[in-house]
């Protein structure tokens, strides 16, 4: 009876030396609540203003069309859970949970990283995106050195493969800024280029059987042109005698 009297008095008085740790944490959570509200809410019509959602409009990344606030959605959304990630840190910290706080503070240490590599990754988006536009808007109009039927059946291919590439670079780049297994990254980096390069060239190389066939039907007719006139100018002068 004793030691069951001691036990429950030991717990209670560590529970009492415990409870201003409690309230200290909750008063953390509570306080950074309010404070997470209070900044997303500022960076939503910030981000409205600086152009954010004309920017996930052109990367095309909209997951619906008919919300026009939904790039500043997502920064609002991310800015309140970066806070609360901070907040928690904070107030493990104060519930003396050592390992919680240091795993919590390990998450927001990476977390310029993600923002780095989503910043590349929508950079190789954007300029992908400009480069298949500025291509397809010259679609139909023949280009120095380029054949008349090839106008219509292989730009769109050679746009969307040289987006593709831009793509590929930029998710890889994204890879490494993640620090997600760089020698892995860098190989396989090399093989999507390598096949992504090997694609396009077979189908504009099918595609333009025909092209390349009336290509080199002239080149061979204007070599026999060529020929029999060489032949009918030696006979030429073969007939006629010096006086």
């Amino acid at each position: 009876m004793d030691r069951s009297t001691y036990w429950l008095r030991a717990a209670w008085n560590d529970f009492l030396a415990f409870l201003p740790d409690l309230l200290w944490g909750l008063a953390i959570l509570i306080v950074g609540y309010f404070i997470a509200r209070l900044l997303a809410s500022i960076a939503k019509p910030l981000l409205h203003r600086v152009g954010f959602d004309r920017l996930i409009d052109k990367l095309g990344i909209a997951v619906r069309a008919d919300r026009t606030e939904q790039g500043s959605r997502w920064g609002a959304s991310i800015v309140f859970w970066v806070t609360m990630l901070i907040v928690a840190m904070y107030a493990a910290d104060a519930w003396r949970l050592g390992a919680v706080a240091s795993g919590i503070a390990a998450i927001i240490a990476y977390l310029p990283h993600v923002l780095a590599a989503a910043v590349i990754f929508g950079a190789a988006l954007l300029f992908g995106n400009w480069v298949r536009a500025r291509m397809l808007e010259t679609n139909g109009t023949v280009m120095p050195g380029e054949a008349p039927a090839a106008t219509t059946s292989q730009r769109p291919l050679v746009a969307g493969a040289i987006r593709a590439g831009i793509l590929a670079l930029g998710a890889f780049m994204a890879l490494r800024e993640l620090q997600i297994a760089e020698e892995i990254v860098t190989l396989a980096f090399s093989l999507t280029l390598g096949a992504i390069a090997l694609a396009a060239a077979l189908a504009f190389g099918l595609g333009s059987r025909d092209v390349a066939g009336r290509v080199a039907r002239r080149w061979y007719e204007e070599r026999l042109g060529k020929r029999a006139a060489a032949s009918t100018s030696d006979d030429e002068s073969h007939l006629i005698t010096p006086p």
